[in-house]
């Protein structure tokens, strides 16, 4: 009797652990530059989405949102969209949109107004890059950037979430031999 107690506290104890593992990122609702409204979970219910908190003066984060137009391809390969949370404040907040349709970016953005989305998710800097799953799921977390980290984004990208044309591409080429 005492070892089948020992034994079921011991799953118990893991299945709590397994369980802590997952973190969903706080949903949020918020306006893009134009005043649509975007609800995080709604945006990831559509598919993968990474998350990547930025500013037009943080040069860090202009270079991170640069790689990832650079990725579209792969990303649109994986199906994954990306979601830039602007930390632009009121003097600024004006000059987003120009700027990013100058940086040639055409993934939504979402106005964080107050940097109230950066605080209820425990943000600490900027950039600060998240993999979301289509339920919010955090299955990876990035802060900072510097030249090569796209690399590491690829890598978990393809760990993450398999190449749907990768495998329509493969299944053709058997299907032709």
């Amino acid at each position: 009797m005492h070892n089948t107690i020992i034994s079921i506290l011991l799953m118990l104890i893991i299945a709590t652990a397994v369980v802590a593992e997952v973190s969903i990122f706080p949903d949020f609702t918020t306006k893009d530059p134009d005043g649509n409204e975007i609800v995080l979970s709604e945006f990831c219910a559509e598919g993968p989405v990474i998350l990547t908190f930025w500013a037009t003066w943080c040069k860090p984060c202009v270079k991170e949102l640069n790689k990832l137009t650079e990725m579209k391809d792969f990303l649109d390969m994986h199906n994954v969209r990306v979601l830039a949370v602007c930390e632009d404040g009121p003097r600024t907040r004006g000059k987003v949109k120009p700027y990013a349709e100058k940086s040639g970016w055409d993934f939504a953005i979402a106005m964080d107004s107050g940097s109230r989305i950066k605080a209820i998710a425990g943000v600490a800097d900027i950039p600060e890059l998240y993999m979301l799953s289509a339920e919010s799921e955090i299955l990876y977390h990035h802060m900072g950037y510097k030249p090569g980290d796209e690399v590491e984004y690829e890598a978990k990208i393809i760990e993450l979430f398999p190449a749907e044309k990768e495998e329509e591409a493969t299944e053709e080429v058997e299907v032709e031999q």
